[in-house]
């Protein structure tokens, strides 16, 4: 009776992955063509050229420390004979359909099935906002392991967490941030009996992505910036120089996309914040802090930057969007 109960119960869930699965397969194939189709260089030769160098540690930071952008493709070269190029694309697949599968039963801790499934919808049609000529291909990992350790730490899965953040520090140093959202979710007050066990925690938690960092970039150290550090000025200078051009040139006015990507999205967020579920409003404390960080340090056009927002910028509008709507959740997977 027991083992029926247990199936009884996860059968829904494997119908309702297997049934909204077979969706976003098809949507991340759909969304890999846009990407190709809108990244030239992908079969030009330049993004082998680049993974030769990748490999020979030749490259610029901080794609050079980006270790798993490159060693799983490579990976996937040796292991199925295909092409660099080939190794790439279904990394990309791989990944951006893992991050709407996953996106779909993260939601649905507080949404229906079909709210979960407007929820995905909306990340993957603003998603090709972000693609440009570029061969970055962190992104995809990190939006899952930026998603997933969102999701360990909304449920208090501490194992889950270190595992989240420390394959993402092996892809990409966005990760570094989460941990802010990790002291906000579990800060109870400012007593010392339980300040101290949640530095400690936040400490232990952290320091393997940490250390995984500082080790590759200290590897790293004599390799060149594509960047420099302080982008803010220029940021500001763009954005201006877009936003007083004609209105008629706004769609490819790239240091605008930054209020394009979601829009309304970016104010619904924080209109019913009173009635959001307690992580994300801790949670949401991350969206500015992240958006003015990447302002001062990254390159604002790149909107990519801000796609990790997705998971709570999403979430926080619908509470604001169907506030009757938020019924029949589960847990997760």
């Amino acid at each position: 009776m027991k083992y029926q109960n247990k199936w009884s119960s996860v059968i829904p869930h494997v119908r309702e992955a297997l049934t909204f699965g077979s969706i976003y397969l098809f949507v991340a194939l759909i969304n890999l063509r846009l990407k190709i189709l809108l990244t030239p260089r992908w079969f030009n030769g330049r993004l082998a050229a680049n993974h030769t160098e990748l490999l020979a540690f030749q490259y610029q930071n901080n794609e050079q420390s980006r270790l798993l952008q490159f060693y799983i493709p490579e990976g996937l070269k040796r292991l199925l004979s295909i092409s660099i190029e080939n190794a790439y694309l279904i990394q990309r697949g791989l990944f951006i359909f893992l991050v709407l599968l996953c996106f779909h039963f993260y939601l649905r801790k507080w949404f229906n099935a079909g709210l979960a499934f407007g929820g995905v919808l909306f990340f993957i049609a603003v998603m090709p906002l972000s693609y440009m000529n570029d061969l970055q291909e962190s992104t995809p990992l990190l939006l899952l392991t930026f998603l997933l350790a969102l999701w360990a730490i909304r449920d208090q899965n501490i194992i889950g967490y270190v595992l989240a953040m420390s394959v993402g520090a092996l892809n990409n140093e966005t990760m570094l941030i989460l941990p802010m959202v990790f002291v906000l979710y579990n800060f109870k007050d400012f007593k010392l009996k339980n300040l101290l066990p949640l530095a400690w925690t936040t400490l232990w938690t952290s320091l393997p992505a940490y250390t995984i960092i500082a080790i590759i970039r200290y590897i790293t150290r004599d390799n060149p910036r594509l960047a420099i550090w302080w982008q803010f000025p220029q940021n500001i200078d763009l954005m201006k120089a877009n936003l007083i051009s004609s209105p008629l040139g706004w769609w490819d006015a790239r240091f605008l996309f930054i209020f394009f990507l979601f829009g309304t999205f970016w104010l619904f967020a924080f209109l019913n914040y009173s009635k959001m579920p307690l992580f994300l409003k801790r949670a949401g404390f991350l969206i500015p802090v992240f958006v003015l960080a990447h302002l001062f340090g990254g390159v604002i056009g790149e909107v990519r930057l801000m796609l990790p927002l997705s998971f709570l910028v999403i979430p926080m509008s619908f509470f604001h969007l169907f506030p009757v709507n938020q019924d029949t959740p589960v847990g997760g997977l």
